[in-house]
């Protein structure tokens, strides 16, 4: 709570209620998406304008390390995970051609596994480390 300090001042002198502010922290913290947040804001309620509850938003979420920063992670399981996957169809690969074992039905699973592994793990995980991975890009739901 203590990088919200900063923030929770600024906007409280500026005439926020302290209700509003702690409301918005702990959505933030939480993990809830833009969009519902200014609504509970904008709530005849709240009483908060919609260009106030914006910029109080973009604050926290910068204090916080980013908006998208709760979503990111489905990225890196998925991407480790497909990472995984692709190694071992690979190692299974190289090791029946090393035995000289060649089954083509295990042959074609193991490539198959382990070109999607190892091209979807990989860009997964880049598109996390970089903040473009959202929930709604779960590499399962296609």
């Amino acid at each position: 709570m203590k990088k919200f300090d900063a923030v929770k001042s600024k906007y409280l002198a500026l005439g926020v209620s302290e209700d509003n502010v702690d409301y918005a922290i702990g959505a933030v913290i939480d993990g809830t998406k833009r969009e519902h947040i200014i609504e509970s804001l904008t709530a005849d309620y709240r009483g908060m304008t919609e260009s106030k509850s914006t910029q109080l938003l973009e604050d926290l979420f910068e204090a916080n390390g980013g908006e998208f920063k709760k979503e990111n992670r489905g990225g890196y399981l998925y991407g480790i995970l497909l990472s995984l996957v692709g190694l071992l169809g690979a190692g299974f690969l190289i090791a029946m051609l090393v035995s000289g074992e060649w089954k083509s039905k295990f042959g074609a699973l193991a490539l198959a596994g382990a070109a999607f592994g190892l091209l979807k793990g990989p860009s997964l995980i880049i598109k996390s480390v970089r903040g473009n991975y959202r929930d709604n890009n779960d590499p399962f739901s296609e």
